[in-house]
């Protein structure tokens, strides 16, 4: 086994602010994917950025996602999901409805 070496003060600061800088990344990236959520993302699609859906889905649950409201409109029918975009559109409310829908209207 080779003989332990110790780091230099320099590279131990190098280290050490890389380090720092993954966990201000990393903690970023959860209160994004987490936001995401809560603004009525589906896991899918965030994952689809290149996160894992387990990933997506723990960054949410630790930072207030599932809402109310994201609960409800799981549970929700498709028949009141598209009466619910029905109303939308009749209010002229696209922000209501997917972006694709959307830019159909």
């Amino acid at each position: 086994m080779p003989d332990q070496r110790p780091v230099t003060e320099a590279d131990a600061v190098r280290i050490q602010d890389a380090l720092d800088g993954v966990r201000r990344a990393r903690d970023a990236l959860e209160q994004a994917v987490a936001r995401a959520l809560r603004n009525g993302a589906s896991v899918r699609a965030v994952a689809d950025l290149g996160l894992a859906p387990n990933t997506v889905q723990k960054y949410g649950r630790a930072h207030g996602w599932p809402t109310a409201d994201n609960r409800r409109r799981f549970y929700e029918s498709r028949w009141d999901r598209d009466e619910r975009d029905r109303r939308a559109h009749a209010r002229g409310d696209l922000a209501g409805l997917p972006r694709a829908q959307a830019d159909e209207a």
